[in-house]
């Protein structure tokens, strides 16, 4: 006897080819985020050059209360610095091996150096601890939108923004599942791969937590203005 399948959903009855069972329809679905394919990290990605990154950093510390020095010399003095790595034609900003909670390189000053840069950027990353997701979007030096997405009770929201500086506030899910053009009411949802489109949109290849398979530029040891040292 020969089966038919079909999906059901929002949009109707679709039959499904009979030489694809409907488990391997669903498989493609990675919507219950218990199997992250990435570390905890964060990192910034903008559109400029390494020499233009670097002189923004400069430029912006201050008012981050921090001071910089450049140890791109001298690999020993690495570990605990902030990496600024060529992936392909952007810049990744990171800072491998620091503690989520110790890293400088947070949304405030990812904002402030963006907004110096006046170009395209994102500020992404990964915290396993509460299986949250964020993402913030930049188009010319302002924020598009800043999203964040938590598997337990935690920081979830979608804040998309306009040009005249107001904000409009949403489901997180909703907003991915539209990004991603899928039904908002939709169970559906990768959420590893809202992130990856959206940074394939700005012209990233891979992922790349910590900037192993990168070309450095440029590492710059970071200390507070009263002169301590914030490596881990």
């Amino acid at each position: 006897m020969s089966r038919e399948w079909y999906l059901i959903d929002d949009n109707g009855v679709h039959p499904l080819s009979p030489d694809r069972e409907p488990e391997d329809f669903w498989e493609q679905f990675h919507h219950d985020g218990d199997e992250a394919p990435w570390p905890a990290f964060n990192q910034l990605i903008v559109d400029a050059s390494p020499t233009q990154t670097v002189e923004a950093l400069g430029r912006t510390a201050p008012e981050m209360g921090l001071e910089l020095n450049e140890v791109t010399e001298q690999p020993e003095r690495w570990q605990g610095s902030l990496v600024i790595a060529r992936a392909g034609a952007l810049v990744a900003v990171g800072e491998p091996g620091v503690g989520l909670d110790e890293r400088v390189m947070a949304l405030p000053w990812s904002e402030v150096l963006v907004e110096h840069l006046c170009c395209d950027g994102a500020f992404f990353g990964y915290d396993p601890g509460a299986g949250t997701l964020h993402l913030t979007r930049f188009v010319e030096g302002s924020v598009e939108f800043a999203w964040c997405d938590s598997l337990v009770p935690g920081p979830s929201y979608a804040m998309i923004f306009d040009g005249d500086g107001g904000a409009t506030d949403e489901d997180p899910r909703q907003f991915a599942l539209r990004k991603l053009g899928m039904p908002e009411t939709s169970p559906l949802l990768d959420r590893y791969q809202f992130v990856t489109q959206q940074l394939q949109q700005l012209g990233v290849d891979e992922i790349c937590p910590g900037l192993e398979e990168l070309s450095v530029a440029a590492v710059m040891d970071v200390r507070r203005v009263d002169g301590q040292c914030l490596e881990s």
